[in-house]
């Protein structure tokens, strides 16, 4: 996944490429969120060697589900669709570990005096990758 607009700051923008580029090197999944003085950016490496989230720079999010048998046997296509869950698991849990520690963090600020304002994703909907009722 991508971000929703070109990265501004150049360190912010190498510093993303390392972290994907480490990700791809030691064959890890991940994510990682970055932030600089004036913006912040992220990126997911969704894709690993032992996961059935594959690459495909053809769709939005850069990746696609794939487990096929027939090209990988039952035995790994097993292994690779443990992974992709295992990877998809273990992001949505830091996510929300992530959220619930910074709002305690932003409550903490706010009771001991500190004024702040805070406009989630800039004031835009929220991004989703499925439609919800």
């Amino acid at each position: 996944m991508m971000n929703d607009r070109p990265i501004k700051d150049p360190n912010l923008q190498a510093g993303l490429d390392e972290i994907k580029e480490i990700m791809l090197r030691r064959g890890l999944a991940g994510c990682a969120m970055l932030v600089a003085p004036e913006e912040a950016a992220f990126t997911y490496g969704m894709t690993a060697p032992w996961s059935a989230l594959r690459p495909d720079l053809t769709l939005p999010l850069g990746f696609r589900f794939r487990a096929n048998t027939a090209e990988t046997g039952k035995e790994e296509t097993e292994r690779r669709v443990e992974g992709a869950m295992h990877t998809i698991c273990q992001l949505c849990d830091f996510g929300y570990m992530t959220a619930a520690h910074m709002e305690d963090l932003m409550k903490m600020l706010r009771n001991a005096g500190i004024d702040f304002e805070h406009t989630p994703y800039g004031g835009k909907p929220l991004p989703r990758l499925a439609n919800r009722p």
